[in-house]
């Protein structure tokens, strides 16, 4: 089969992605790719610069890749990139879903397409298009990339999350095409910056090739996530399933699914299983472990439009000193047994004093500052030599004492 024929088949990308490729299912057999009506949606509605915020298991990944393959497969010279939030998983999808997909052609295919070099990090093609994979990439240009799992890249390594925000995505030119996909990994990070700057943007605003459109795909939106049978759903999931802005209204499977979920994963179920843009940010990952508690308040009214201090009773200050995150501190009353939080500190890449400043600059009298026992520096300085001496200085002149907590279980 020589390139020149007139296939004109071949010469269709819609048809290309819904019959050359197989994947490996869920169940792990291989199987002819065919578009879900999700993935489809993905197709159709693709922009130069898309975010997509999804459940899990959904094929938006195994969708995104066999774009990007297809991309370099049937184009002259065309640049593809993948990055990922780690090598291993990078590696996973060259050769799980890109290596799979390449192997399952036709011999005819398969030399039309003509593969002429495979490593753990790339593949090249004769017409002189190529996929490249890695944490991130820097140096050159390149017509399509995707970036997988972002929200996990800035939960786990901002600085890499930075350079691929800086490096990889700023190697696309301008029509070229981006595409970010990840669950919500917490409210702060570039994913969760870039998706909500997206959804609180006008509707009929005229996306320039630079904008973000923004993809969400809820739970919901899975066919296969139902079960044949009636889960038990207590009073408050069943208020919460009410008043998910289904279209149709959620039926007794996807309930009964979805209490399942929640039965196995508590509150981690909004992040991996998020019903609205906002749910799957708020929702808990490791760095946010008292987020169901924290939802709860706001459900029970405990956070107040009006500050509860009290100016009779001690204020204590309790410190978080980040080291790649933020460093927060949270300043309290506990008034007969109920603590109440009255202020709040937040910044990052501040020294001690900074925080002590804005401590100080409070009208507060403050009976105690709790410092965290593992707060050490970037440069590895220990917190009980350095944070507490420093904070015991600059409150010297007061009745506060500076306690540096004991490592106790989250």
């Amino acid at each position: 089969m020589a390139k020149s024929d007139p296939l004109l088949l071949l010469r269709d990308r819609s048809w290309r992605l819904s019959h050359l490729y197989d994947i490996v299912n869920k169940q792990g057999q291989s199987v002819r790719f065919r578009p879900s009506v999700t993935q489809q949606q993905l197709y159709d509605d693709l922009h130069t610069r898309t975010v997509v915020l999804k459940a899990r298991q959904l094929g938006i990944t195994t969708a995104a890749v066999l774009y990007l393959l297809d991309a370099a497969a049937f184009g002259d010279h065309v640049a593809c990139g993948i990055v990922s939030y780690s090598l291993e998983h990078a590696q996973h999808v060259l050769r799980r879903i890109i290596g799979h997909a390449l192997d399952s052609l036709t011999p005819a295919i398969r030399d039309y397409v003509g593969v002429v070099q495979r490593s753990a990090r790339e593949i090249t093609f004769a017409s002189g298009s190529y996929i490249r994979v890695d944490t991130t990439l820097r140096g050159g240009s390149y017509n399509y990339l995707l970036v997988s799992e972002y929200g996990k890249t800035c939960a786990r390594d901002p600085l890499k999350a930075e350079e691929v925000l800086t490096g990889s995505i700023q190697a696309v030119s301008t029509t070229g095409t981006v595409i970010i996909e990840s669950t919500g990994e917490g409210t702060s990070g570039y994913f969760a910056d870039i998706v909500q700057q997206a959804a609180a943007r006008d509707p009929t605003h005229i996306l320039g090739p630079l904008d973000y459109k923004l993809f969400f795909f809820p739970w919901y939106s899975e066919p296969t996530y139902r079960l044949d049978y009636a889960n038990p759903i207590d009073t408050e999931l069943g208020r919460y399933l009410d008043a998910i802005p289904s279209v149709p209204p959620l039926n007794i499977a996807q309930r009964s699914w979805y209490a399942a979920q929640a039965g196995q994963l508590g509150a981690l179920v909004k992040r991996e299983y998020p019903s609205s843009v906002s749910e799957a940010f708020l929702s808990a990952s490791d760095a946010y472990y008292y987020a169901s508690e924290i939802d709860l308040a706001y459900k029970d009214r405990r956070v107040l439009q009006v500050n509860p201090y009290d100016p009779l009773s001690p204020v204590y200050a309790a410190a978080d000193i980040g080291v790649n995150d933020a460093t927060v501190i949270v300043v309290f009353q506990n008034i007969h047994g109920q603590i109440s939080v009255i202020d709040v500190i937040a910044d990052r890449n501040k020294g001690i004093d900074h925080y002590a400043r804005e401590l100080q600059q409070r009208t507060y009298l403050y009976a105690a500052i709790y410092l965290p026992h593992d707060a050490s520096h970037r440069d590895n300085i220990i917190v009980e030599n350095t944070y507490a001496r420093e904070m015991r200085q600059l409150f010297s002149h007061t009745t506060t004492k500076v306690i540096v907590l004991p490592k106790t279980e989250k």
